[in-house]
């Protein structure tokens, strides 16, 4: 391993390490009522935090035991597919512009067609059904046993 790879890959390990330092900085920050006893609304923030600093360590410990392989630099890798990451990028970007105009249910349900897409999916009507009952089991879920609305649109009205 030349010295200026090791140098790149010692970055990478150490930027993993300080991203994982700062989520956990910034979780000391949440304001927690004294209404939580033990699991309360940091658990999850502390949890990928120590992940990632965990993960950080596995990879500086990678970069000096000269282990560290990674299909990206490899020449002999096959290059990745880009067209599932297209649909997979388009359907969250069509989420993102639906569900403000037809609500949450239908673009998910939009959202989970892409993917099946990505993943490929030929029976796109299938995918549609699917991804239509998941969303609307979510959204019940939010809405009725958590109290949770996710905003309105043509179907949540409903509720």
């Amino acid at each position: 391993m030349t010295p200026s790879r090791n140098l790149e890959l010692t970055a990478v390990a150490l930027c993993v390490i300080a991203l994982g330092v700062g989520v956990v900085f910034m979780t000391t920050q949440i304001a927690v009522p004294p209404t939580y006893a033990k699991v309360g609304p940091t658990i999850f923030p502390y949890t990928v935090g120590a992940a990632l600093i965990g993960l950080g360590c596995l990879l500086f410990r990678d970069v000096f035991s000269g282990t560290w392989s990674c299909e990206a630099t490899d020449e002999d890798a096959d290059r990745p597919d880009l067209q599932p990451m297209a649909w997979v990028i388009a359907g969250l970007a069509i989420n993102l512009v639906l569900i403000s105009y037809v609500g949450f249910i239908l673009a998910s349900t939009a959202m989970f067609v892409f993917v099946a897409k990505a993943f490929g999916s030929r029976r796109v009507w299938l995918a549609a059904i699917v991804g239509f009952l998941l969303a609307l089991l979510a959204y019940y879920g939010f809405a009725r046993v958590l109290d949770l609305r996710m905003g309105s649109g043509l179907i949540e009205d409903l509720f």
